[in-house]
């Protein structure tokens, strides 16, 4: 098997939908308007609400759902005659995502090409109808019989029988093809099987930083000559309130339903929901029509750092961006934009504007300043697909060659706003001007409380 671990990969299709922006062109001009997608949570039917009655930790009080744009077009994605509640439609959103990135790539499913296409896919639902419906059928029925059993021990064997049957036939049919996508390899396989992929077909389970282990995994596998295309796809389907209250313990929810990184008021983050699909191919393979939207310059993701401290979250991060930078002249310092996560996690936030500053005191003052921003403000924390939404947004700033702006956090505190330091929050869209000496550049990362980081350098084609 030959390798080549030089030879370049490149971006040739994309798709994405987050928040009420259904497209790539609609997710770009809501950010060239620095729109934001926030809203309210619902309010629970009783006066108890979920998170009181689970994890004790409050519940954000917005997220920017998808809502009505979690779904498939049928005329493009055959759905099933009797598809019903008991259906993963985390399932559905996926395919509609990797079939508009395949025929933006010029690759449409079914088209009977014979390109080999390899498939990544980032995913880690909860909870979905699939599942909840297979809990229902398997254990739920007999958990509240045995509890009604207890309060009422003189029933009669005939009376809970009736009630066991009466209780199935309210729920939803339990299938094959439901049992099959209860679960993320099922997903994975099923999906490989919609786009025609006869290649690898994985499940990547790494968090925010999902879509760089699919990258890394997928540019292997492009220059070792496993595949000749590769698909990576990250999702975070809607929250159900009983997830989000779980969430709610794990990751620090803003105060106010304000996203205010980088400020003395930053408390936390706030969730939203959405996925992305890249369609990956090696540059020597990609013919003069079909477009390219940047080069995959170097990719990385660290897991296995403890997160104790600011300091260990800054190390985490440190290593990423480093891993990533690998292949470029003078790190980063030929960077022009960076991506940034900017959670409004205060330890997140800390670790990365220490890395900024260290990153930068050395730029010089004949390098242009280092532009930053973060489309979380945007389109919230999307959990799974974070690092995906920062990478959609990065291709997108190249492709069109503008430095995309960020919604300003309201807080007088901000401090990225300093002029004295190499670097400057883009507050309103501005052309991109190119360096005579190398091509544009910018990194893309994420980084998790956790100890999770993840980073990507995406580079102009000029060819």
């Amino acid at each position: 098997m030959r390798s080549n671990s030089a030879e370049s990969i490149v971006f040739t299709g994309l798709s994405g939908c987050f928040a009420r922006a259904t497209t790539p062109r609609e997710i770009w001009k809501a950010i060239l308007r620095k729109r934001n997608f926030f809203m309210p949570l619902p309010e629970t039917a009783d006066g108890h609400t979920a998170d009181e009655l689970i994890s004790g930790c409050p519940l954000p009080e917005v997220c920017a759902s998808l809502d009505d744009c979690f779904s498939c077009r049928a005329d493009h994605i055959p759905l099933p005659p009797d598809v019903g509640i008991g259906d993963n439609t985390d399932f559905w959103f996926a395919a509609q995502l990797l079939h508009d990135a395949l025929c933006d790539a010029g690759l449409p499913p079914g088209a009977n090409h014979t390109d080999r296409i390899a498939l990544f896919v980032g995913y880690d639902a909860g909870l979905n109808p699939a599942l909840v419906n297979w809990l229902w059928h398997a254990n739920a029925v007999g958990q509240i019989l045995g509890t009604l059993q207890r309060f009422f021990p003189d029933a009669t064997y005939e009376q809970m029988d009736a009630l066991r049957a009466e209780i199935t036939n309210t729920l939803p049919l339990l299938k094959r093809r439901q049992l099959a996508l209860s679960r993320g390899d099922g997903v994975v396989r099923a999906l490989a099987q919609t786009i025609g992929a006869c290649d690898t077909a994985s499940l990547c389970t790494a968090g925010e930083s999902s879509v760089f282990a699919g990258l890394e995994a997928a540019s292997n596998a492009l220059r070792q000559r496993q595949c000749d295309v590769a698909v990576v796809l990250t999702l975070q389907p809607p929250i159900p309130q009983t997830q989000m209250a779980g969430e709610a313990a794990l990751t620090p929810f803003a105060k106010g339903g304000v996203l205010a990184p980088f400020t003395a008021t930053a408390s936390g983050t706030l969730p939203g929901e959405g996925g992305a699909a890249f369609v990956l191919r090696r540059m020597s393979d990609v013919y003069g029509s079909e477009p390219i939207y940047a080069k995959l310059h170097g990719c990385s993701q660290i897991s296995g750092i403890p997160p104790d401290t600011p300091e260990a979250l800054e190390e985490s991060l440190r290593r990423a961006l480093h891993r990533a930078l690998r292949r470029i002249p003078n790190g980063f310092r030929d960077i022009d934009y960076w991506e940034m996560n900017a959670s409004g996690i205060p330890q997140e936030d800390a670790a990365e504007e220490a890395l900024l500053r260290k990153l930068t005191i050395n730029r010089g003052a004949h390098i242009p300043l280092l532009a930053l921003g973060s489309a979380k403000t945007s389109f919230g924390h999307t959990l799974t697909a974070a690092g995906a939404l920062g990478l959609l947004k990065g291709l997108l700033a190249v492709k069109h060659c503008v430095l995309p702006p960020s919604v300003t956090p309201v807080d007088e505190t901000f401090r990225l706003k300093e002029s004295e330091h190499a670097y400057y929050w883009v507050q309103e869209a501005r052309p991109w001007i190119a360096s005579s000496m190398r091509p544009r550049r910018l990194a893309v990362s994420t980084i998790s409380h956790t100890g999770r980081s993840g980073a990507a350098i995406l580079e102009e084609v000029t060819e």
